[in-house]
């Protein structure tokens, strides 16, 4: 008889406790989430035709709900590089009543823009009592290329000093070009340069030079290489180990 009262009180307790455990994890969802904004990304690319205005959407999103609209404070950082005069982005973003999310209109011109080189808009959300705000945003722009693209992503061996190239039409007058570069003193690879050209339809051949003789190898195991694309297809991924000189003639 004991053992059977003992049984029934352990169901009884067990049945107790995941009554006890139902309503903690119950209340843990009705539970209101912190008060967090943030931007829908940490980096977006634009592009944007020579002189022309472009406007773009950022979205800002919120950890929550209100029966009012929101408004929250935007700052651009001192570490952006685009000219102030060639952007505007607005003091404030709100969010509507009933929403968790926003949208940030920026406005960019394309003046003093490259293909190559991004100019940065750097954006924050400013905190405040009881606000949490997420990472910094930046806008990379680049100039807008019309026609068509081709890309050159060059990795040098240590002797950079001995590499050239270009790419010239179907003129043979160079459209592109680069070289002598730099050398390092240890044998290692050199960080990746990267290009882009914007061109016009046409026949071009890409023609990469090494002074010494022997491509862009340093050693067995320090071997430079090239990727060259057009529109995103690839027209020569290679390894550095020509002589004097490799070309690839391709159509745009």
């Amino acid at each position: 008889m004991k053992l059977i009262k003992l049984s029934r009180f352990f169901v009884l307790f067990l049945s107790l406790s995941f009554v006890i455990l139902g309503c903690t994890q119950d209340d843990s969802h009705t539970s209101s989430p912190f008060n967090f904004v943030t931007f829908e990304t940490k980096v977006k690319n634009i592009s944007v035709n020579p002189g022309a205005t472009l406007a773009t959407d950022v979205k800002v999103y919120s950890s929550k709900k209100s029966g009012s609209a929101r408004t929250y404070n935007v700052a651009v950082a001192a570490s952006s590089t685009m000219l102030a005069a060639n952007y505007t982005v607005p003091a404030t973003v709100t969010i509507p009543a009933n929403s968790n999310e926003g949208v940030l209109t920026i406005s960019t011109i394309g003046n003093g823009l490259s293909l190559s080189l991004a100019k940065t808009i750097v954006l924050n959300l400013v905190g405040e009592d009881g606000l949490y705000t997420g990472s910094a945003m930046t806008i990379n722009v680049r100039e807008n290329c019309p026609l068509n693209t081709v890309t050159l992503d060059l990795i040098l061996d240590r002797y950079g000093s001995e590499i050239s190239w270009d790419i010239k039409n179907a003129s043979n007058a160079v459209v592109a070009s680069g070289g002598p570069y730099t050398d390092t003193a240890t044998n290692a690879l050199q960080a990746a340069r990267n290009f882009i050209f914007c061109l016009p339809n046409g026949t071009y051949t890409f023609t990469i030079r090494d002074a010494y003789g022997d491509g862009m190898v340093t050693s067995a195991t320090v071997v430079g290489s090239y990727n060259l694309r057009a529109n995103g297809t690839t027209i020569a991924n290679l390894p550095g180990n020509f002589t004097f000189s490799r070309s690839h003639t391709f159509t745009l």
